[in-house]
C-alpha cells in the first residue's frame, strides 16, 4: 500500500483490490477509482502542471489563465495566475461503471497533489 497525504489531499492506492485500488480526497471528499480512471488522472494532472509552469512565467501581474483538458474520461480544467492554481475534474459517466464525480483540489493544494502523482508516475507506483 502507497499512502501519500498533505493537508486537504490524499492519495491511497493498494495493488491488492482489484476494482478500486486508488483512493484519491480532498478536504471534504473521497472517491475510489479503477486503475484506468486513475492512470489517466494522473497523466491529465502531471500534463496541465506542465502547461500551466511553462505559461505562468508569461502571465502578467493579476492576470488569469484557464486551461483544459479533456481525456477520456476526464475533463480536466485548472484556473489561476502568476502565483497558483486550482483544478476541477470531472469523471465522466461512462463504459460499464456508468458513474460520474466532481474533484476540486484548490490553490494550496494542487501543487502538492501533482508533484505527488509525479512520483508515483516516475516511480512506476502505478
Amino acid at each position: 500500500m502507497i499512502k501519500k497525504e498533505g493537508p486537504g489531499w490524499r492519495i491511497i492506492r493498494d495493488s491488492t483490490r482489484d476494482n478500486f485500488s486508488t483512493l484519491i480526497g480532498g478536504e471534504t471528499w473521497a472517491i475510489e477509482l479503477n486503475k484506468y480512471e486513475w492512470e489517466n488522472l494522473v497523466k491529465v494532472v502531471i500534463d496541465l502542471s506542465d502547461q500551466y509552469k511553462s505559461m505562468k512565467e508569461q502571465l502578467m501581474g493579476d492576470e488569469d489563465i484557464t486551461l483544459e483538458l479533456e481525456r477520456c474520461p476526464w475533463l480536466a480544467i485548472l484556473q489561476g495566475d502568476q502565483y497558483g492554481w486550482n483544478v476541477k475534474l470531472i469523471l465522466s459517466a461512462s463504459g460499464l461503471l456508468n458513474r460520474g464525480a466532481e474533484i476540486y483540489w484548490p490553490r494550496n493544494v494542487t501543487n502538492h497533489v501533482a508533484n505527488a502523482m509525479r512520483t508515483m508516475w516516475d516511480s512506476g507506483y502505478l
